[in-house]
Order: C-alpha cells, then sequence, then structure tokens
C-alpha cells in the first residue's frame, strides 16, 4: 500500500499537488519548482515562508508557528510553510508575496587603476569579457572592453539561491538533502548569470556570442556551486574545500551560453569559507603591499576579515547569519524599497526608507542604526535587554513606542501601523537584537582573533577597511556604538567599495593579475576559528554592547 496522500494547491495556481505524509508545504512547493523563501533554511526560525489558509481545515499549530507568528495571525490561518503538514486536501496561498523591489544592490568596484598590463588583443577571440561577483545574497556583473580595460555596463540582482536559504550555512543543508540539489543550485545561479550577461550586453548594444571571457569570484560555497560540486564537506569539520586552486574552464561547463569558445576563470580559495571573493579583495585593495596594521572586512552573512602586518596576510571567516541582510528579524527585509535604512531620534524616532516610500520593514543599515539609538537613550542596556521601564526617562512619545509583545517580551515600535506601508506595526522584538549580537560578535571577534596572533589590540590598527555592499551602506558612528567594528576614529576606517568585483575585473583584463591573485591564496594563511582554544571566550565578550564610544 502507498503511503497515505492528499492534494494542495498553493498561490494562483489551480493545479493540484500531492503531499506524502510526512511532507510539508514547503517540500512539496520545492519539488514543484514554486518558489517559496524560507531564509532560515526550513528551521522555524523566520517568518519568510509564510502560508494562509484559503480553503479547508487548517493545520494545529506548532511551537514554531507560536514563536514566529502573532496570535492574530494563527486565528487568521497563516502557518509556516516548513512546519505545515497537510493532512486534508487545502488551498494555500503564499504570504506576502515578494513584495521586495529595487534592492539597493552596490555595483560600484570604486575607482581602480588598470592592472600595469592588459593582455593583448590578439589572445582574446572577442573584444568584450564579463566578470563576476557571487555573493550569497547579491550578484554583480561587469561587462568589459577587453583591448581597452573600459567598463561597458554593470548588472545586478538578488542571488536566486536565497529561497532556499538566506546564508551558506541553509544553502549546504539543502544541497546535502538530496543530489539533486546541488544540481538545482547550480542551475539556478547559471541561468542567473546568463540573465545578467543577457542585460549587461543589451545596454552596450552587443550579442550575448559577443564575450568570449568570464571570471568569477565568490565565497567557497558560492563557487562549488557554480561547479556543480557538492559543497556539503564545507558544512563540517575540517571544512575542506573540493580543491582551492585557481580553475579554468569552458564557459558551457558552467552552463553559461556565451561565445562557443568563451573561457571562465574561477580565482583560487584561500581555504575554508574564505574564497575567491576574498583573494579579490586583497588584490584590489593592494593589501600586500600596505603599510602597517590594516584590517579589511567584507561584511555580509558571511564575513570575511583579513589582517596584514609586517609578518604578512592572515585570513578568517566569521558566519554572521543573515541578520545583517534582514534574516531572521521580526519585520527585517532585505534593502529594498520600503526598507528602514536610517534611524535617529530627536523628542520622537526618526526614521528613512530606501526610495522615500512607506515603511515596509527594516533591513541591516536600520538595525543597526534603531539599536544604536536605543542604546544610546539607555532602553537598550549592554548586555542587550531592552528596558519595559527605562532607568532614565524618555520622551513621552519615545515612552509610548515601549511595550509587551503577545509573547509577554518587551518590544519597540519603530513606526506605527497608521503610518507603515501594509498597515501593520513595525517592531524591533528582544529577538531581533540578540541576533544582531550573534552577528556582530562574530565579526568582532574575528578581528580580535586575528589581532591576537600577533600579540596587538584594536588601538594599533592603522586604517580598518569596509568592503562590500553592506559595509558601505552602514553609518560609522552607530556600527562603532553596537561594537560591530573597531572603536576606531573615523580616519583610520575607510571604505573600499566592492572590492572583490573590482579584483574580478582586474583578472579580467591582465594575466599578470591572475598571477598575483594565485599567490595571494598560497602565500596568505588562514586561520580556523571552529574549535580555536579561547575563541569561545573572545566570541562571548563580543556579544555584548559597549557602554560608550570613544571616538
Amino acid at each position: 500500500m502507498g503511503k497515505e496522500s492528499v492534494t494542495i494547491s498553493l498561490g494562483n495556481d489551480t493545479t493540484q499537488l500531492v503531499v506524502e505524509a510526512g511532507s510539508s508545504v514547503l517540500d512539496v512547493a520545492r519539488q514543484n519548482d514554486i518558489d517559496i523563501v524560507s531564509t532560515c533554511g526550513a528551521r522555524g526560525r523566520c517568518r519568510s515562508c509564510r502560508i494562509k489558509l484559503v480553503e479547508g481545515t487548517v493545520t494545529e499549530p506548532s511551537v514554531a508557528d507560536h514563536s514566529q507568528l502573532s496570535k492574530d495571525e494563527i486565528i487568521e490561518g497563516y502557518r509556516l510553510a516548513c512546519q505545515c503538514y497537510p493532512r486534508t486536501s487545502a488551498s494555500y496561498a503564499i504570504s506576502p508575496p515578494n513584495h521586495e523591489t529595487s534592492f539597493q544592490i552596490l555595483n560600484d568596484a570604486g575607482q581602480q587603476q588598470l592592472p600595469d598590463y592588459l593582455n593583448p588583443a590578439e589572445q582574446n577571440e572577442t573584444d568584450y569579457g564579463i566578470a563576476f561577483d557571487i555573493g550569497t545574497t547579491t550578484v554583480v556583473g561587469y561587462l568589459m572592453d577587453l583591448s581597452t580595460g573600459a567598463s561597458l555596463a554593470s548588472v545586478s540582482g538578488l542571488n536566486p539561491q536565497t529561497v532556499f536559504g538566506g546564508d551558506v550555512i541553509s544553502r549546504i543543508g539543502y544541497a546535502a538533502e538530496k543530489p539533486t540539489h546541488v544540481k538545482k543550485l547550480h542551475q539556478r545561479i547559471a541561468t542567473f548569470m546568463n540573465d545578467l550577461s543577457r542585460q549587461a550586453c543589451h545596454q552596450a548594444g552587443i550579442s550575448l556570442t559577443d564575450i568570449c571571457k568570464v571570471t568569477v569570484v565568490g565565497n567557497t560555497c558560492m563557487h562549488h556551486l557554480l561547479l556543480g560540486i557538492d559543497p556539503t564537506p564545507l558544512g563540517s569539520a575540517p571544512y575542506e574545500p573540493a580543491f582551492t586552486e585557481a580553475y579554468r574552464c569552458p564557459a558551457r561547463q558552467c552552463g553559461l551560453k556565451l561565445h562557443e569558445n568563451a573561457q571562465v576563470y574561477l580565482l583560487p580559495v584561500i581555504a575554508g569559507f574564505v574564497g575567491a571573493d576574498t583573494v579579490a579583495m586583497i588584490l584590489s585593495a593592494k593589501l600586500g603591499s600596505s603599510t602597517g596594521i590594516v584590517i579589511a572586512a567584507d561584511i555580509g552573512t558571511n564575513a570575511e576579515v583579513v589582517m596584514r602586518t609586517d609578518q604578512g596576510l592572515i585570513a578568517c571567516s566569521s558566519p554572521a547569519g543573515p541578520a545583517l541582510e534582514g534574516g531572521q528579524i521580526h519585520d527585517g527585509m532585505r534593502a529594498a524599497h520600503g526598507a528602514i535604512d536610517k534611524v535617529s531620534t530627536g523628542e520622537d524616532i526618526i526614521i528613512n526608507t530606501i526610495g522615500d516610500a512607506p515603511p515596509l520593514g527594516i533591513c541591516g543599515s536600520g538595525l543597526i542604526d534603531a539599536v544604536a539609538v536605543l542604546l544610546d537613550l539607555s532602553i537598550i542596556d549592554k548586555t542587550g535587554r531592552l528596558h519595559l521601564e527605562p532607568k532614565v526617562v524618555q520622551p513621552a512619545a519615545i515612552a509610548a513606542r515601549l511595550r509587551k509583545g503577545e509573547s509577554g517580551m518587551v518590544e519597540f515600535v519603530l513606526v506605527w501601523a497608521t503610518d507603515s506601508g501594509n498597515r501593520l506595526d513595525i517592531v524591533l522584538t528582544q529577538g531581533d537584537i540578540r541576533q544582531l549580537q550573534l552577528a556582530k560578535a562574530a565579526i568582532m571577534s574575528g578581528v580580535q582573533t586575528l589581532l591576537e596572533q600577533v600579540e596587538l589590540d584594536c588601538d594599533c590598527i592603522d586604517a580598518f577597511l569596509l568592503a562590500g555592499g553592506f559595509g558601505n551602506y552602514i553609518n560609522i558612528r552607530n556600527a562603532r556604538r553596537i561594537g560591530l567594528i573597531p572603536d576606531l576614529a573615523n580616519d583610520r576606517i575607510h571604505y573600499i567599495a566592492n572590492a572583490a568585483g573590482a579584483g574580478a575585473q582586474l583578472t579580467l583584463l591582465s594575466d599578470s593579475s591572475c598571477d598575483e591573485a594565485e599567490n595571494i591564496a598560497l602565500e596568505t594563511k588562514h586561520l580556523s576559528l571552529a574549535g580555536m582554544s579561547g575563541f569561545q571566550k573572545i566570541y562571548l565578550a563580543a556579544m555584548g554592547f559597549p557602554t560608550e564610544t570613544a571616538q
């Protein structure tokens, strides 16, 4: 006898989908190529996979449903798709629909000098190449004239793999479930790179078949998935990549539909999660030839930190998680139209949204600002506790925003329902603060551990470089206030734009830059934080908030 099953329909599609006993709505959606975003990787730790019963009998709410959804939502038939196991036929709406648009993605690779040596024109099949920076969350492509080094177009978008998890660990978990999932993740990124290439060619007035050369940077997981390599070994100790060397292959091997003889060059990986994007950042920022104590950090869901001293280069990777991208935050969202990206205070809370649109949620930079403001007001203490009755008297309008949520925990209302774009209160919860503490502790503990290797402290840093999209949008003062970055004077902190993308462009134009990248990967020492003696103590100490900033 076959397994007991029921049928359901999802979204606007009336097609009946078979749900076997023991399968969740999210499982069935994925089996039928229906995208439901699951930022936490189907672990019931976020709200992103919400569905709503339209017709049929509602399932009993799970513990995760009670944790992530309000009482009203549960009564109205909302459930988490990853926790919903239908026992009778039903129809569900995917809620909310993907309303995030006009994403704030940093295409700018900064003002880069051309390599000293451009490859001879006759070395290339055509005059055109494209450099890709594949991030866990976003993908950026740069179309270039190989003969002159001129930038012809830049294109970007959300990595389509994000529906399977907001960070690399969730992505690896999905890949590990079934062998076919590696193929699906590979196909998603290859198709998207073809789409971005097509957009860039349209902007430049050329054809896809005019592109004869591709360079790619990304963290080790993204690197492996583009090549169709199972990243599962990266998910557990000793976190070993399948290989670390630079890799060249025909573009068609990666699923790219360009010139018939187009070649792809993937920059080398250093070790573990410290991937080709870090090599590219070191290359473009010229860290190897810098002087003094220089630390460069590419802050994202997986933060890479590199330190330059007279003893050489040393790098580590810190799994910051999706909080800085709005993931696993109660009203979190990516940096898109309507996201709260700046928070300040006067007699009341003042917010700014991307596109000056009615607020829909809060993104990473807004989260940092909100927590910094509440720290300054003594509403949040140094342990991260949110106080319903702060010791410092607050202006009436701000005091009115403090309340107990349905869970009984204190929360702070950033935007009242009457002012929001979705007619719901937008709140900062105690859980949101804890998620930010985990993220910032991962980053700062990486910085502090690198410094300990040479018996230095943060005061010894001559320059702190912030790379990547997120790093270039945060408020420096507020990042220091929450302890996300060292408390250094402003003249020692510098934005370096999309340094990984800049490195990808350099290697696209010059074989000598490729050689330099390969030397960087060989010469950079990798520090594995996992299981390192004393690291846990450093990490736990970094969880707290500074009492104040010196700068």
